[in-house]
C-alpha cells in the first residue's frame, strides 16, 4: 500500500493497495482506499480498478473526480459526492457528456467514430467553485483525432463551457474528415 496524496484540508489519505483478500499481492486488481490521517485504522473503500486511477479533491472536499485509465484505449472522469465524513458516493460518470459537448462545439453529426477515447480532470478551478478542467483525447485514424481539447465542467450545474482562454487553447487541437 502507498499514500497517493492527502486531501486539500489534510484530514484524509488517499492509499492504493494491490493486496488480495489473503493479503497477497495482486496487481490486477487495485483498491482505492480513504483514509482518516488523524486514526489510520478508519477508512473507506472508494474505488476499485484493473489498470491506473488517480483522485482529484475540491478544495472543499464536497467533491472529487477520480480518472479511470480503465483500458488502453478508454478514460473516463467519474465525479463522486461526499456523503459524510470518509464516505463518498459516484453521482456521474461526465465522460459521455464531455464527448457530446465536444461534438456539438465542433459541429459533429452523428457518431464520432473514435476507437480511443479519452476524459481526464486536469484540476479543479480555485476562482470558481465546483468547476473542473477536463481534456479529450482520441482518435480513430490519422484524419480524425482529438489531442488535449479543453472545457470546463460546473458540477453544481452540470454545464460545460469554454472561455476565450480554452477557444484559443482548442484551435487546431481536433483533426475531423467531414
Amino acid at each position: 500500500a502507498h499514500a497517493q496524496e492527502k486531501s486539500p484540508r489534510g484530514g484524509m489519505l488517499v492509499v492504493e493497495e494491490c493486496l488480495d483478500d489473503g493479503g497477497k499481492y495482486n496487481f490486477d486488481t487495485r483498491h482505492i482506499w480513504l483514509v482518516s490521517a488523524k486514526d489510520t485504522v478508519k477508512r473507506e473503500l472508494l474505488f476499485t480498478h484493473y489498470r491506473s486511477a488517480d483522485v482529484l479533491f475540491s478544495d472543499d472536499e464536497t467533491w472529487l473526480v477520480i480518472n479511470d485509465h480503465r483500458l488502453s484505449n478508454e478514460a473516463c472522469m467519474l465525479l463522486y459526492r461526499r456523503i459524510e465524513g470518509l464516505r463518498y458516493e459516484q453521482a456521474k460518470d461526465v465522460s459521455g457528456d464531455a464527448w457530446a459537448y465536444f461534438c456539438v462545439q465542433n459541429g459533429v453529426r452523428g457518431e464520432l467514430g473514435f476507437d480511443h477515447t479519452y476524459v481526464d480532470a486536469l484540476m479543479w478551478l480555485k476562482e470558481k467553485p465546483h468547476t473542473i478542467l477536463l481534456t479529450l483525447r482520441g482518435h480513430a485514424d490519422s484524419r480524425n483525432h482529438v489531442h488535449d481539447w479543453q472545457c470546463y465542467y460546473d458540477v453544481d450545474t452540470g454545464k460545460f463551457s469554454q472561455d476565450d482562454k480554452i477557444k484559443s487553447h482548442n484551435r487546431n487541437r481536433a483533426v475531423l474528415e467531414k
